[in-house]
């Protein structure tokens, strides 16, 4: 979360097949109002004058600002296996290759060397990894396009993770496996949720279609999908969570409502699954690696 004493905004910047979005949220200190500023714009050289202009527009320095950058697939894969809880770190790495990697479309496009695992208990003998990896060309781009700006980034990583809405929406849902549909220009991204936790992100193309079996989605909206749960009865398989007139009061051109939600989601979540742990220190890399497999992330497996 934006704590007030360290960061006085937050940078969203969306990197999406070299389309570019940037999105500032100011929380100003001592009230409860805040503002919210939204470019969509190529990705380009002009980058950081654009986000300059965005600061001076708010009033905010750089210093204030911290920079979290959303990506989405094919840009980062995030998926699940459930493998055994007494697989070794070889064991791991070698499931991923026979599972994932011989299944993801353009598979070499990934960085295969470099990626995340947060591994969780699953009970019965058995493991919940859940592998987010990073398009091969990513990190260099946005390097390059932030020049300068890329010291104060605190976030890299998935930005469909922040479409959990457990903590905050329809209580009935706790404990159960669902889907978040959210509608971008003529994407649909899919993220799934088991018991809270994310455990996948999609992209589909659904052939420019707005329909989804009975249900026509329409933009500027994101949607809950239980239609795989059988205990659910009488109540909509698809049903949209955001308030119309919540959306309104934002005052923001309709291209913004992705990153809108997401940015606002973001800022309830206190540790999301950030790629950021890669441009640490080797030292602090070397401490990951000695951590329990079985109650921490684990990242650049040997």
């Amino acid at each position: 979360m934006i704590q007030p004493q360290q960061a006085k905004a937050r940078l969203f910047f969306t990197y999406l097949k070299d389309k570019t979005e940037l999105f500032l949220y100011v929380k100003p200190q001592g009230t409860s109002g805040s503002e919210m500023i939204y470019r969509r714009s190529p990705g380009d050289a002009a980058m950081n004058l654009r986000i300059q202009a965005i600061l001076e527009k708010a009033g905010v320095e750089e210093s204030e600002t911290e920079i979290w950058i959303l990506l989405y697939p094919p840009e980062i894969h995030t998926t699940t296996m459930y493998i055994p809880s007494h697989a070794s770190k070889k064991e791991i790495k070698s499931l991923i290759r026979e599972q994932i990697f011989a299944n993801v479309s353009y598979s070499t496009n990934y960085d295969w060397e470099n990626y995340s695992l947060l591994v969780r208990e699953n009970g019965n003998g058995e493991n919940m990894v859940t592998v987010t990896i990073l398009g091969r060309d990513v990190l260099p781009r946005i390097q390059e396009l932030l020049c300068d700006n890329f010291n104060r980034v605190t976030f890299i990583g998935d930005g469909l993770q922040f479409l959990n809405i457990e903590e905050t929406y329809f209580n009935e849902q706790s404990g159960q496996t669902y889907e978040m549909i959210l509608p971008y220009d003529e994407m649909y991204f899919v993220a799934a949720f088991r018991s809270g936790l994310h455990v996948e992100s999609s992209a589909l193309t659904h052939a420019r279609s707005s329909s989804f079996g009975n249900y026509r989605l329409r933009t500027q909206q994101v949607y809950l999908d239980i239609r795989h749960q059988k205990s659910i009865a009488n109540q909509p398989r698809i049903q949209p969570i955001v308030s119309t007139a919540e959306w309104k009061r934002a005052l923001l051109t309709p291209a913004a409502f992705p990153t809108w939600f997401i940015a606002r989601n973001s800022l309830t979540k206190s540790k999301p699954v950030s790629f950021i742990k890669h441009l640490k220190s080797i030292d602090l890399k070397k401490k990951e690696r000695g951590v329990s497999l079985k109650h921490s992330a684990l990242h650049l497996l040997d």
